[in-house]
């Protein structure tokens, strides 16, 4: 092989490197996917139902308790409008999980609480409930979820 032919075989190679790091680096989320939730802004850009066997896992929730005691109301008839959720994809672009963040009295001046589903064959799983101002899912991954 001569100089010429091991230049243009490199070049093609070098090219092949980066045009495939450019479409590794371009999948993941979808683009739709909101990754980012604030206090501030409470609104979930592309609500989503929240399914009832989610609902129920809220209703044993100690601060849902804590506000359904409060304003005596029964668990089974806890209001959906205190919730909004989010679809996201953390481990599968097959399952649909969710981030599901407080509303009306359930949300604080400066905090609100965010939990994190995810989708199991026997319904959905809490996996992180944390009050804080802000919650962003990146795409770092650990035992492979987001």
């Amino acid at each position: 092989m001569n100089i010429k032919q091991t230049a243009g075989t490199l070049l093609i190679i070098v090219v092949l490197i980066i045009g495939t790091a450019g479409i590794a680096q371009r999948k993941g989320p979808d683009a739709s996917e909101q990754t980012e939730f604030s206090a501030e802004d409470s609104a979930v850009k592309n609500p989503v139902p929240v399914p009832a066997d989610v609902l129920n896992i809220l209703r044993k929730d100690d601060l849902v308790r804590n506000i359904l005691e409060d304003q005596k109301i029964p668990a089974e008839q806890m209001p959906a409008s205190w919730f909004s959720a989010s679809a996201i994809h953390l481990s599968s672009p097959k399952r649909e999980d969710l981030v599901v963040v407080a509303e009306g009295p359930l949300a604080g001046g400066n905090v609100v609480t965010f939990w994190v589903f995810c989708a199991t064959p026997r319904g959905y799983e809490l996996v992180l409930m944390a009050p804080a101002h802000d919650l962003e899912v990146k795409n770092t991954r650990w035992k492979g979820h987001r």
